[in-house]
């Protein structure tokens, strides 16, 4: 899966992907990726979404 880095899901930041989204609500250790055209992902996770990763949560 391809994905592109965004950055940490904290408050005031000016990307697209923060609109709508409550960052306050969100622990430090989460940021947003969005899949990219290409991921060969299919199901409910396609192209443009973006997603949040808490990286202090196991796999």
């Amino acid at each position: 899966m391809r994905l592109t880095y965004l950055g940490p899901a904290m408050p005031g930041h000016d990307h697209l992907a923060h609109q709508g989204l409550d960052a306050r609500r969100l622990p430090p250790s989460c940021y947003l990726v969005e899949v990219c055209a290409g991921a060969g992902v299919e199901g409910e996770v396609i192209e443009g979404d973006v997603l949040v990763i808490d990286e202090a949560r196991p796999v």
